[in-house]
């Protein structure tokens, strides 16, 4: 018999392309947007939820919701069934106390979702990681449809996740060890995924400048402001078009933000629906209450009203908040209550006035740095697409900027599909790209370390004398690799050389750790103050040193010692900061250096 033909080998998945991932786990309701490498003309959108009703399945995003049921079993998304009681919110908990206004703190929904997890004794980790868990295999799953099995397993993917711009570190720290313990890092046939972060705000200004590549109206040195309104924070980031095609920009002022997203104009309906159903509000059932709100309120008045409406809406009293003697009448019509034009606009106003504040400080930092206005305020994000809040914004900007407001799906998936434009235009594939040139620094990066005395400089009570380098030090003194507001390039890293000495008859031993601060006081202390410098990561060394075969220092007074010499470098690629330890030219890999990000 001949014999049997070989199969040919399978190509490394290297070789087969980069499937690019782009989650966006929102507040409220989460998106996630693919391509593969190899075919990138069309960002393709997850969608085929499993829906409690079918009416849901085809949307382009899902809520962002967990049930928890006998035994722990997990329902997510739109298969929960409305009325069944479900964690909301929980992309806040993630936050400290400490980082979350008192207002949302002692919101209605925080208490709720607060108490459901301690109901379920689970934490805002655990919770997140759940949901990821669920929205990961269901991508998978569509994936795998759209592209075949094959390709899933053998290709390597790059998933990028957003995340607010006003988020602390170790937020975004919470959420890598979330995805990672969701699986969604887990070799595929013995490929690394690929994880990196991205921001909210620039994702969606990404994907906006895009849709905007080839307009005879948008030229070079021109500046956009781009306000992301999602579920819960209210994103803004600022370009200068450096070049029209291929598109390259650079943020050319710091980015702002804050908690002033939908779901706080929904809590504000909520309290005026109080207000005028009295103690008929809390006689109501549950989900009588959840259909005002979700038909009435969010399909209806909060996407339809308008500047200058004097239109009035009557919600029916359900039938269980009558007193005992009108429901013995047969046939009589419920009496409804009036919701005014005047309590929409008392529910929409402060929440509106807080982001056009934010607007407002956005375009007065683009006019001094730039000496003329933005071009355009462009509204994207769920809250983006609402009316009365295009309206607001015009009426406030509108003579010196003109407002874009795109409809229909585009706003709302804008910064899923943003990632994916992202990390396609990082990898050099896909025929559409916006380079960000240059980014703002938001907060401050450093080390905490002992420089040589400067007595015009330091304070005396740092002052010490080292043995070692036989010389006066100061202690505990900050070198910033990074301040806040310096303009960061995504392809230069910032270097510091850094070095450590140890005994050359010593026993071989692991080098200390270098700690990385951060801080957004301005302009940053030069001297460690732990109440405003908070410790960012620690880059920790797993090698073992032998000081003896380390090139050798001698002291001033003839004694001998091993020196480490090695730089500390640090990269900025959207929402990320990396941190590489450099030796001899070469960088340490990971079962040499590790970087533990701190999550407190």
């Amino acid at each position: 018999m001949p014999p049997t033909p070989r199969r040919s080998p399978r190509k490394l998945a290297s070789s087969q392309g980069t499937i690019i991932v782009g989650i966006d786990f929102g507040t409220t309701f989460s998106g996630v947007a693919f391509i593969w490498s190899n075919q990138v003309d069309q960002i393709e959108i997850i969608t085929s939820w499993d829906a409690d009703s079918s009416d849901n399945a085809d949307e382009c995003k899902t809520p962002t919701a967990i049930f928890y049921g006998l035994g722990n079993e997990v329902t997510w998304g739109y298969a929960i069934e409305p009325e069944k009681e479900q964690l909301k919110w929980v992309k806040l908990l993630l936050l400290n106390d400490e980082d979350i206004p008192e207002e949302v703190r002692t919101s209605d929904k925080i208490k709720k979702a607060r108490e459901y997890l301690q109901k379920h004794n689970k934490t805002a980790e655990e919770a997140v990681t759940t949901f990821l868990r669920h929205l990961w295999e269901h991508s998978i799953n569509c994936i795998t449809k759209s592209i075949s099995r094959g390709m899933v397993n053998y290709t390597q993917f790059h998933i990028v996740i957003t995340l607010p711009a006003i988020w602390p570190s170790y937020a975004r720290e919470k959420m890598r060890l979330a995805a990672e313990q969701a699986g969604m890092l887990d070799k595929r046939m013995g490929v690394e995924t690929q994880l990196t972060f991205i921001s909210e705000p620039e994702a969606a200004a990404i994907v906006t400048l895009a849709d905007m590549e080839g307009r005879f109206d948008v030229k070079d040195e021109d500046t956009f402001v781009v306000a992301d309104c999602g579920g819960g924070t209210v994103d803004l980031i600022s370009y200068k078009l450096i070049q029209a095609k291929p598109m390259i920009v650079k943020e050319c002022v710091k980015g702002s933000g804050g908690l002033c997203g939908a779901v706080f104009l929904d809590e504000s309906f909520t309290d005026v629906l109080k207000s005028k159903f009295d103690k008929k509000w809390e006689k109501m059932d549950e989900s009588n209450r959840r259909d005002i709100i979700s038909i009435q309120w969010e399909t209806g008045i909060k996407r339809n009203f308008k500047k200058g409406s004097d239109k009035s809406y009557n919600i029916r009293v359900p039938f269980e908040c009558l007193r005992a003697k009108d429901r013995r009448v047969i046939g009589m019509t419920l009496p409804t209550v009036t919701i005014t034009p005047e309590d929409v606009k008392g529910a929409f106003d402060p929440v509106i006035e807080k982001i056009n504040n934010l607007i407002d400080g956005q375009i007065s930092a683009v006019k001094e740095k730039e000496g003329v206005s933005p071009k355009y305020v462009i509204l994207v994000g769920g809250f983006g697409r609402c009316n009365y809040l295009y309206d607001r914004v015009k009426e406030r900007f509108g003579k010196e900027v003109e407002i874009l407001q795109a409809k229909g799906a585009k706003p709302w998936t804008a910064i899923c599909r943003g990632a994916v434009i992202h990390a396609a235009t990082q990898s050099g594939i896909g025929k559409v790209s916006v380079q960000v040139q240059t980014r703002v620094a938001r907060a401050s990066y450093g080390i905490c370390w002992n420089e040589p005395l400067n007595s015009r400089r330091n304070n005396h009570e740092d002052k010490y004398f080292c043995d070692i380098e036989q010389q006066y030090y100061a202690r505990n003194q900050m070198a910033w690799l990074l301040q806040e507001g310096d303009d960061v390039s995504a392809r230069k890293p910032t270097i510091r050389s850094l070095k450590q000495h140890f005994d050359r008859h010593g026993p071989m031993t692991t080098p200390e750790d270098e700690r990385i601060f951060q801080t957004n006081v301005f302009p940053p202390p030069t001297r460690w103050d732990p109440e405003v410098i908070k410790e960012l990561c620690s880059i920790k060394w797993e090698t073992i040193i032998d000081p003896e075969a380390l090139p050798k220092f001698t002291n001033q007074l003839g004694r001998v010692y091993g020196e480490l010499l090695y730089r500390c470098k640090m990269t900025c690629s959207g929402e990320s900061v990396g941190f590489a330890i450099y030796r001899d030219g070469k960088k340490e890999g990971p079962k040499s250096v590790k970087v533990d990000y701190n999550t407190c």
